[in-house]
C-alpha cells in the first residue's frame, strides 16, 4: 500500500539539502518534529505511545532528509521564526533559499534608507527640545500662580487653557 502524502509547498527534493538527521536527532529536532506531527499528520504528541513517536519521527527523518518536508519551518523552527519576526516589523527579508539576488540586496539597502528618515523626523533636535522644556517650565509657573491665586500677566508667552487651573 502506497500512502499518497501532501507535497503542496514542498521546498524542494535534494538529498541533505537541509541536513541529514537520524533516529538519535529526535531531542534535537524536537520542536519542528512536534510542529509537524500537529499540522501535517493531526496527532496530539502527548497522546501518542512511545513506539508510535518512533514510528511518526522515522517518517519525519525520511522527509526531512528528503527534502520534501511541506513548508520551510519544519527544517529550522528558530530560523523561520525569527525570519517572520523580521517581516512582521517591516523588515526587509531575503527569500531563504541561497540564491544570490542582487535585486534583493537593493531592496534592503534601500528600506534602511526610509527607515533612518522616519526615525530622523521622529526625534527632536536640541534648539527644539530646550524650547519645548521652556514651554513647559513657564506653563508649570504660571499653574502655580493660578493655584495661588495670583494674577497671570497676558504677556507672559505661555497659552494656557484656563479650565485646566480653575478650581
Amino acid at each position: 500500500m502506497v500512502s499518497q502524502k501532501k507535497k503542496s509547498g514542498a521546498v524542494s527534493h535534494q538529498w541533505g539539502k537541509y541536513g541529514i538527521i537520524n533516529e538519535t536527532d529526535l531531542y534535537t529536532k524536537e520542536q519542528e518534529f512536534r510542529a509537524w506531527l500537529v499540522e501535517e499528520r493531526k496527532i496530539n504528541p502527548e497522546t501518542i505511545s512511545k513506539e508510535q513517536t518512533k514510528k511518526e519521527f522515522a517518517q519525519f527523518v525520511e522527509d526531512y532528509n528528503t527534502a520534501t518536508l511541506p513548508h520551510e519551518k519544519f527544517y529550522h523552527m528558530e530560523a523561520y521564526e525569527r525570519r517572520m519576526t523580521a517581516l512582521r516589523s517591516g523588515e526587509f527579508v531575503p527569500p531563504p533559499d541561497d540564491a544570490y539576488d542582487p535585486a534583493a540586496d537593493m531592496r534592503a539597502l534601500e528600506s534602511t534608507h526610509k527607515r533612518r528618515a522616519i526615525e530622523r523626523e521622529t526625534y527632536m533636535n536640541k534648539d527644539q527640545l530646550q524650547e519645548l522644556r521652556r514651554v513647559q517650565n513657564e506653563r508649570i509657573e504660571a499653574g502655580k500662580m493660578k493655584l495661588l491665586g495670583m494674577d497671570i500677566k497676558q504677556s507672559m508667552g505661555v497659552r494656557m487653557d484656563g479650565s485646566m487651573f480653575d478650581g
